[in-house]
């Protein structure tokens, strides 16, 4: 984060004891230590008396001015530990709640990968012996082989010989494919049989979209 803290030493002041507001009834919220907060209410505390002192012109003297200034760093230095650690990026704690603070908000962070709310189309080449060749696409991307906004790659089931699979139960994990195509090799048993897949996207946060419509090819001898 950048540096948040007012340079002016009254602002300083207000801003400090807004943070600290905000801060001390949401410590169990936050998941913030008791003894790591009591470190910045002490520095807190010495601030506040040195800042008044140093704040009275008729009376103050360098010595005081100097106290002030040095516990202002030391406050400061703790704060900013502070922040970096407990408040900079807790999960727990909103940006509204880093608005409130007058902490710095970070932008240009990346958005959550959303979920795939289309199903990849494919297509089977079985043209050479004992393999297939499965070239996908997006169903809204008319055949570009772009993937979908956040998805990672996509998933491959399969079920060699029987009936046409009714349930996910029936099919065996092949692969994740991060980009078409996808080439499936069988050994010579295998030939003549029918082979079904099934295909999904998974973003990369391993959320699954909707399964395609069931691709089927014959396995050339």
């Amino acid at each position: 984060m950048s540096d948040y803290i007012p340079l002016n030493d009254a602002d300083m002041n207000l801003w400090q004891g807004n943070l600290i507001e905000i801060i001390e009834p949401n410590l169990t919220s936050w998941g913030i230590p008791a003894e790591d907060f009591a470190v910045v209410k002490t520095k807190q505390t010495l601030w506040s008396s040195t800042f008044a002192k140093a704040s009275n012109k008729q009376n103050r003297t360098a010595a005081d001015v100097k106290a002030k200034d040095n516990a202002g760093e030391d406050f400061k230095k703790t704060i900013r530990g502070f922040v970096a650690q407990w408040l900079a990026n807790n999960s727990k704690v909103s940006d509204i709640d880093r608005t409130r603070m007058g902490l710095t908000v970070k932008t240009g962070t990346r958005t959550a990968a959303p979920v795939p709310s289309t199903s990849p189309v494919g297509t089977i080449d079985f043209s050479v012996r004992l393999q297939h060749t499965i070239h996908f696409y997006d169903e809204a991307s008319a055949r570009s082989k772009a993937k979908p906004e956040g998805v990672h790659g996509c998933e491959i089931y399969m079920k060699v010989d029987g009936e046409t699979p009714k349930d996910i139960s029936e099919l065996n994990y092949v692969a994740t494919d991060t980009a078409t195509p996808y080439v499936v090799k069988f050994d010579g048993s295998k030939a003549g049989k029918m082979v079904y897949y099934w295909l999904r996207w998974v973003n990369t946060r391993g959320e699954c979209g909707p399964w395609s419509i069931t691709l089927n090819a014959m396995i050339m001898g």
